[in-house]
């Protein structure tokens, strides 16, 4: 997965593809959701969003600002 931050040995090869097939496709109309596992491993979703954000940003000199978007 690629949010484990390991890069795959396969994936360095300079003829990998652009795409994988996705281990289980969704449902007609149904959106991933990339934070569901830091979700179940943090408090709640809004320290998910800021973990996310902090790991985005970094090395960055701007604090991380979370909003919930409506």
């Amino acid at each position: 997965m690629a949010s484990d931050g390991k890069v795959r040995h396969e994936d360095k090869h300079f003829d990998a593809p652009h795409s994988r097939e996705a281990e289980t496709p969704l449902a007609e109309g149904e959106k991933h959701d990339q934070l569901a596992e830091k979700v179940e491993c943090s408090e709640n979703r809004q320290e998910a969003l800021l973990d996310e954000g902090l790991e985005e940003s970094f090395p960055g000199s701007d604090p991380v600002s979370v909003k919930r978007i409506t």
